[in-house]
């Protein structure tokens, strides 16, 4: 499963988004909590998929309750429109580990 995870990273690295999709989304269902950071990260910026902020936020969700910072953050970025949810996600990332998300 780890190769695979860095495999569908290196797809998405090099900008080939349909071949990450195809490796990451299978993990990411599977509650690979990176690969479905990655997955909603596609929704949300239309990278080789439509733009889908409801499925963005779901798969962000999935990760971001298995501890994963980047998620909490990115879900932060989603509700910037309004601070107190945005707040609550980016203090969440800031619990989880990543020390990039915003001070609110």
């Amino acid at each position: 499963m780890e190769n695979l995870l860095l495999e569908g990273i290196a797809a998405f690295d090099r900008k080939d988004y349909h071949k990450a999709m195809e490796i990451l989304k299978p993990l990411a269902l599977a509650g690979n909590s990176e690969a479905q950071c990655l997955v909603g990260n596609m929704y949300h910026l239309g990278l080789g998929v439509d733009v889908d902020i409801s499925e963005a936020i779901a798969w962000y969700t999935k990760s971001s309750e298995q501890g994963y910072g980047v998620a909490s953050n990115n879900l932060g970025a989603i509700y910037a429109s309004s601070p107190e949810r945005a707040t609550k996600w980016y203090l969440n990332a800031k619990k989880q580990g990543f020390s990039h998300a915003p001070s609110h």
